[in-house]
């Protein structure tokens, strides 16, 4: 079966363009606040999950003294972010791995994992894998940060259907959780304006909603010191409903 991610990579920038902010650009003031005001060993970021590089760039547009790294599971979304960076003549080594065998050449002094991408790792096996391989990829003293659904609003967030639109797109999510409120999945059917005719994809994506205790447990395991859950809403809840937990952990 393909890899959702990777089929996602060519719609991804116009079906965020439908919102009214991009999800990466409306979100990186959070991390910015945090990241600055605790300090960093290094002036060095990864973004772990990166996808199409659009926190890379925006946080390359604003700190441009620092060395960037991304990494992801999808080949094509970094294909994109490659170009992104490029064309913004920003210096940033991407590479190609999934969360759970993270291994960057060399130390950060910062890795954030951002737009709920913790979410998407649904086995606590790699969970587990994934925390203790980025304990690794951090110099003693940095910062870890990443972002969850709000647990106690996951399955609101998995009901219904909803849509957008942007040029040449349409987009249609319909989502649902089990009976238990832990997984939820959305079922996205994507419409493209190809000339004078539309094509149709479809995929679906399949996302975990982790208890605050886990993720706790994980942390600890891995070595990370937790030194802040703060709830955070990128977008005013009239315009976007996306409720989230910041999670700011200290390689110890």
């Amino acid at each position: 079966m393909p890899d959702p991610y990777e089929r996602f990579a060519r719609f991804y920038d116009r079906w965020q363009a439908g919102y009214p902010r991009p999800f990466a650009e409306a979100i990186l003031p959070f991390y910015e606040g945090e990241i600055l005001r605790r300090g960093v060993p290094a002036r060095s970021l990864a973004d772990l999950a990166c996808g199409t590089g659009a926190f890379l760039c925006e946080w390359a547009r604003r700190h441009g003294d620092w060395r960037i790294l991304g990494t992801d599971r999808s080949g094509e979304m970094l294909a994109i972010a490659r170009s992104k960076l490029r064309d913004r003549e920003s210096a940033a080594r991407l590479l190609h791995q999934p969360l759970e065998r993270i291994a960057l050449p060399a130390p950060v002094g910062a890795a954030v994992c951002v737009f709920d991408s913790v979410n998407h790792v649904t086995r606590i096996a790699d969970l587990r894998r994934f925390f203790r391989g980025t304990f690794r990829c951090i110099l003693p003293g940095g910062l870890f940060l990443f972002d969850l659904n709000d647990e106690r609003r996951f399955a609101r967030l998995f009901e219904g259907t909803w849509t957008v639109e942007s040029d040449g797109l349409f987009v249609s999510t319909t989502g649902w959780t089990d009976g238990a409120g832990r997984r939820g999945r959305m079922r996205f059917t994507i419409f493209e304006r190809l000339g004078r005719s539309w094509t149709r994809t479809e995929f679906s994506i399949e996302e975990r909603n982790w208890r605050r205790e886990e993720i706790e447990r994980v942390l600890a395991e891995a070595g990370f010191l937790l030194l802040r859950v703060r709830r955070i809403d990128p977008f005013p809840p009239a315009l976007v409903e996306a409720p989230r937990t910041l999670w700011i952990c200290r390689r110890q």
